[in-house]
């Protein structure tokens, strides 16, 4: 993962599947679905995991805002539930050569976006991005641990994601209206029209969410705000919006924090709720 990433999610795929009802666990999809993520979204992380999403051990993708907020920097790392030969996903998916940074790439075709570009380090791993130059920031030899990734995100997964946690996702940054604002105008981005997030995403700084493995724990959302009275608005405005429900609404100055018990088929309606209705 590059030290530019200012989004980071990580999705252990079998560990998350197990949470779903039997007749679902073998549709990785519709898990992710589940999560809230958006079907086009889902579609390009199939594609970008080159082995296709049933043979995907675990997921991480990185999103970086240093080279633009659109299109951002974007890096999937995949590792496979079993070795896999690069050589043969790339002549399955007519993928062409290209020489970059001392790197060989395999540039394939893919739809909802123009192209995708595979890295294969090893036969567990597979690294793919949106655009060759988002390779720039990819180490050539993995790093362990976090130690690399911006202060604040490192400190969002060390203080705020369950070790035990089969999804999460941590996001910082202290300009998220500049980054929000073009997906506001853009006709194929789910946040098109909704001119109504800017004012939020300025008071906004962080947000971590995750899911525990255990059945008996909540899933968590952590909001930090850029100061004590969005914090005190935010915390007023969710305990109204889930009034009645099972989802409990708490935290101290800029944090809002709200538990709830993780419903498969539930949970994506959650996180969409967060966001709110256009208004």
């Amino acid at each position: 993962m590059p030290n530019s990433a200012e989004v980071v999610l990580a999705i252990q795929l079998p560990a998350l599947m197990e949470k779903l009802d039997v007749d679902e666990r073998d549709d990785p999809a519709k898990a992710l679905a589940n999560m809230g993520l958006p079907s086009t979204v889902i579609e390009t992380m199939e594609k970008a995991s080159g082995v296709g999403l049933k043979n995907v051990d675990e997921l991480v993708i990185g999103m970086g805002f240093e080279k633009g907020s659109f299109p951002p920097q974007i890096v999937v790392v995949v590792h496979t539930r079993r070795p896999y030969e690069m050589a043969a996903v790339a002549r399955d998916a007519k993928a062409r050569l290209l020489k970059r940074d001392g790197r060989t790439l395999h540039v394939v075709k893919a739809s909802p976006v123009p192209e995708i570009y595979w890295w294969g380090p090893n036969d567990r791993v597979l690294v793919a991005t949106l655009l060759a130059r988002d390779f720039a920031d990819v180490p050539a030899e993995p790093r362990p641990g976090i130690g690399h990734l911006k202060p604040q995100v490192a400190e969002l997964i060390r203080d705020r994601v369950p070790v035990d946690a089969s999804a999460w996702l941590v996001a910082f940054s202290d300009q998220w209206g500049d980054h929000v604002r073009p997906y506001t105008f853009l006709p194929f981005t789910p946040l098109k029209g909704r001119t109504d997030l800017i004012a939020p995403a300025e008071r906004l700084r962080s947000i971590t969410i995750a899911i525990p493995q255990p059945s008996d724990r909540p899933a968590e959302v952590q909001i930090e705000l850029k100061s004590a009275a969005a914090g005190e608005e935010l915390r007023t405005a969710f305990a109204q919006r889930f009034h009645g429900e099972k989802v409990e609404v708490n935290g101290a100055g800029e944090i809002c924090r709200l538990q709830t018990p993780f419903d498969p088929d539930q949970f994506g309606i959650f996180v969409a709720r967060l966001v709110g209705p256009a208004h």
